[in-house]
């Protein structure tokens, strides 16, 4: 604390206002953007994975199979039938929810998991994740994204200013005009610098607590897609073979840090 403090005393706490104001302004903006772009709900979510809804009219064994055990588990948990989304470039095992509501909600699958898991496997990770949309998981997980992707954005507004200074100091005419901006340029990189740093701390502290709250998050789902399917082997034998599966869990879609 007091080494903040002899910073901001350092700075004048005129400009330390001001920094803080910038920060936390675009902080917000960028949250308010994410949450207004994921304002459709779990749909939008699945469909920036590479997600493709899975039709009724299917002629697809393997996704008819999908689509049943979904119906199975929603009467199950007493809750309505979501749409379902398969991911059919993903060779991992897994699968998610995502909405902000139960109307809104959607439950996301990848191919590898239609590819390798057994009927009373599916049902088993099925089941985890309809736990996730009766406590709540999925509104406090789109939450996060928004929080998580106005900080991020942070460190990218850096990261445009570092690359724009650095492509400026190489262009240009004339050397003379070149050595009158270097002073213009060096604040310039110091100021993306200094908002990449920012925005690499913000981002690993909120990993740190997206991490923390899904752990306990999940063995609570563990323990509800045993409730629900009253077959512990399923949600145990899905996790054995995902330990044990070459690509595990894993999703490689460009946004899956993100979601």
């Amino acid at each position: 604390l007091d080494k903040l403090i002899a910073i901001i005393q350092a700075l004048g706490w005129q400009k330390a206002a001001w920094v803080a104001l910038l920060v936390c302004g675009t902080i917000s903006m960028a949250i308010g953007f994410k949450w207004w772009e994921l304002r459709d709900g779990g749909a939008s979510v699945a469909e920036s994975l590479g997600g493709k809804r899975v039709l009724t009219n299917t002629d697809s064994a393997r996704e008819r199979q999908l689509l049943n055990v979904v119906e199975e588990m929603a009467l199950a948990a007493g809750v309505p039938v979501p749409p379902v989304f398969l991911m059919p470039s993903e060779p991992g095992i897994h699968a998610f929810a995502a909405g902000l509501s139960l109307k809104d909600a959607v439950l996301g699958g990848s191919q590898g998991g239609g590819d390798y898991l057994k009927r009373e496997q599916l049902q088993g990770v099925v089941a985890h994740e309809f736990s996730h949309i009766l406590n709540g998981d999925m509104r406090l997980n789109v939450k996060i994204i928004a929080v998580l992707h106005g900080i991020v954005m942070i460190g990218e507004s850096g990261l445009t200013l570092f690359r724009l200074s650095s492509r400026r100091s190489y262009g240009g005419s004339y050397r003379s005009s070149r050595r009158r901006d270097n002073k213009g340029l060096g604040g310039i990189v110091l100021l993306g610098v200094a908002l990449i740093v920012i925005g690499w701390l913000g981002q690993f502290f909120g990993s740190l607590i997206k991490a923390g709250v899904s752990r306990q998050r999940e063995f609570l789902a563990d323990a509800s897609a045993v409730q629900f399917t009253r077959n512990p082997e399923g949600i145990g034998g899905a996790l054995r073979l995902i330990g044990g599966h070459t690509q595990r869990s894993s999703v490689q879609h460009a946004k899956a840090h993100e979601m």
